[in-house]
């Protein structure tokens, strides 16, 4: 017995002897690299911003023997979302920082950027080390040294999409007009600084402008492919930038491809002014005008998956503040779904801020008599109703059907008790074709929109809205200014 317990004590402490062998050598080969400013250590418990000079902030060995590294790459990622990667770590120090920051600005709250180093020793063995530091108030960039700036602000839109996918094509193509399973991800399109509120900027022939130009366009830079688990929590981490947690889903209507719906989302955050996450859903519209019937068909087909997406919407962030925001033929898959959905699991209204149905292509008997009225009562948040007399595409679509669309007050304005219709047929759309897409192409339009997400503000006391009031009904028209 006292033979094995001395055999056990010898094994033990030969298993100490190696442990402390094994610790000593890691400890001899552990290497750390850290951000210093003006050769001082820069802490994760201070912030970059525009208080200290950035342009001083260098990578550099603060442990370790340098010999016995063979390689350090560096990978900065902003937000989870933004990355940029240096072979060489020492790249980063002629790096300029601030401008890259300040072209991934996605808001001007509190951000956070993670600096990941892989380094590879001589050995061939490995270590990897993150230090995360916040990231605020970068508001403004001087040139220094002659340094071109890139006269656009990038922004990141989540969307979920049942649309086939091909990943070898551009992005212009890679998602089409046929139908496929839930898919879910995020784009960053870019929009110039000399954007002009409601415009899509694109290249111009007559401008002798051939390719796509970020610094006058808007532009797609890449569109990135999620899980539907990483999808929620990236666009989760996009909510808790937001001082209000706050985050809208827009729903495209007929005749609109997904890079089209991608741009007008960008666009429409940009010119909202919306400090929370975007998101947009694009079903599988043929973006064709002799297409109508075919969308007609899809948009029925796609109107299950929207109700999945929109109750995993509803429920798997942390926002507090959720706009849905649907235009012309996507307004018949968001009513449907959110009284579905709502119906099932009423706790999730309480998330809902507002509703707002823009040229809302629904039989307007219908809409007035089953569809509004289950909404007001199911949901009980606020709507609205945005109408016009001018909206040729919604004339159309009467011929085809036989029947006044809800979207459409020539004939009459269409007024539901708990939703408050505004009358946009005054916003000048002698410059927007069809007079259809005033949601998003109107100034006047937007500006609206913009006070009623800013103030919370109802109808009868926001500016440029006039109260009209007949026998009745009672709705608003909206007042252009020339």
């Amino acid at each position: 017995m006292k033979i094995i317990f001395n055999q056990l004590i010898s094994k033990n402490l030969l298993l100490v002897s190696l442990l402390v062998s094994v610790l000593s050598f890691s400890q001899e080969n552990a290497i750390t690299y850290e951000l210093f400013i003006e050769n001082e250590l820069f802490s994760e418990k201070k912030c970059i911003s525009d208080n200290i000079n950035i342009s001083s902030l260098k990578v550099k060995i603060d442990k370790g023997d340098a010999s016995k590294v063979k390689s350090t790459s560096l990978t900065i990622i902003l937000n989870e979302m933004f990355e940029e990667q240096f072979s060489d770590y020492k790249e980063f120090n002629k790096f300029n920082l601030k401008e890259w920051l300040l072209n991934h600005k996605t808001s001007n709250n509190k951000e956070f950027l993670v600096f990941d180093y892989f380094i590879l020793m001589n050995d061939n063995s490995t270590q990897r080390i993150k230090r995360k530091y916040c990231v605020k108030n970068i508001e403004k960039f001087i040139i220094e040294n002659s340094i071109q700036i890139d006269e656009f602000v990038k922004l990141p839109i989540f969307f979920a999409t049942d649309r086939n996918y091909n990943p070898n094509e551009d992005f212009e193509d890679q998602f089409g007009g046929e139908r496929s399973d839930l898919k879910y991800g995020f784009s960053v399109i870019s929009i110039p600084k000399s954007h002009k509120a409601g415009e899509i900027e694109s290249p111009s022939y007559w401008k002798l402008e051939f390719w796509e130009d970020p610094n006058k366009h808007i532009v797609v830079h890449s569109i990135n492919m999620l899980n539907k688990y990483n999808f929620f929590t990236k666009l989760s981490d996009r909510i808790d930038l937001s001082p209000k947690k706050r985050t809208f889903l827009f729903i495209h209507g007929f005749n609109v491809s997904f890079i089209d719906a991608a741009k007008r989302t960008a666009q429409m955050t940009y010119d909202l002014k919306f400090d929370g996450a975007p998101v947009f859903y694009s079903w599988p519209s043929k973006a064709s005008v002799g297409a109508y019937t075919m969308d007609e068909a899809t948009i029925e087909w796609s109107e299950k998956k929207v109700e999945n997406f929109l109750k995993d919407y509803l429920s798997k962030t942390n926002a507090e503040e959720i706009y849905l925001i649907a235009h012309s033929m996507g307004n018949r898959a968001l009513t449907k779904a959110i009284i579905a959905v709502v119906s099932e699991n009423p706790e999730l209204k309480s998330k809902i801020k507002e509703i707002i149905l823009a040229a809302p292509d629904i039989d307007a008997g219908v809409f007035k008599r089953d569809i509004a009225p289950e909404m007001v009562k199911t949901i009980n948040k606020p709507i609205t109703l945005y109408v016009s007399s001018k909206d040729l595409a919604l004339k159309a679509s009467e011929q085809v059907h036989g029947a006044t669309r809800a979207g459409d007050s020539k004939n009459s304005i269409l007024v539901v008790e708990g939703i408050e219709t505004i009358d946009a047929s005054s916003v000048d759309t002698s410059m927007f074709g069809m007079g259809h897409s005033y949601i998003s192409d109107s100034p006047t339009i937007l500006d609206d929109i913009l006070n009623l997400i800013k103030t919370s503000n109802r109808a009868n006391v926001r500016e440029k809205l006039i109260k009209i009031k007949t026998d009745k009904n009672v709705f608003w028209e909206i007042y252009f200014e020339n």
